[in-house]
């Protein structure tokens, strides 16, 4: 449940708010040197002002690569090449593209839920069979399905917890 949890943090963590961050980029693979490469493993990105991102690309040769992949991440961004550097203005949200992203986040918090409950569900049969086997008694199974239930509450409350949160973010910036 853990890494489900991280997943959906990494999945809302490239969802733009109406601030420029360098996590937006995290997402994006570059396809260089016969393989795929993380972003953050061939450039350094950092924030130049509330709505301009810089992307320091450390071997020339490669920054056309670095900008394709950035257009091809349709974030809908217009990066700008200057030399070894990659300039990205971020145009303000409409209330149309706010509505978009938060239906996104929607997606990926009904995601994470379901993949929750599904772990919830493998367990509790796990435990089920362990009671039929004689493994565990019925107090013991009585307990364990309480306490997955509560684990399970948990995590869903956190997941809508960091959602109330972006959703906020997206549509009050």
């Amino acid at each position: 449940m853990l890494k489900t949890i991280q997943s959906f943090h990494d999945d809302i963590k490239g969802v733009r708010t109406g601030r420029a961050s360098a996590s937006l980029l995290d997402g994006i693979v570059v396809n260089i040197y016969g393989g795929h490469q993380k972003l953050n493993q061939v450039a350094g990105v950092s924030v130049i002002d509330n709505k301009t991102l810089s992307i320091k690309v450390w071997d020339i040769n490669v920054v056309g690569e670095v900008k394709n992949a950035i257009l091809n991440a349709n974030l809908n961004l217009n990066p700008v090449v200057e030399g070894n550097t990659i300039r990205i203005a971020l145009p303000d949200l409409t209330q149309e593209t706010r509505e978009k992203l938060v239906k996104l986040l929607h997606q990926f918090s009904e995601n994470a839920r379901i993949a929750i409950r599904n772990i919830r569900r493998d367990v509790m049969e796990e435990i089920e069979k362990m009671k039929g086997n004689k493994e565990i008694s019925e107090d013991d199974f009585h307990g364990a399905k309480k306490e997955i239930q509560n684990i399970t509450d948990d995590n869903i409350k956190k997941i809508d917890g960091e959602l109330s949160i972006k959703e906020k973010d997206i549509l009050h910036h």
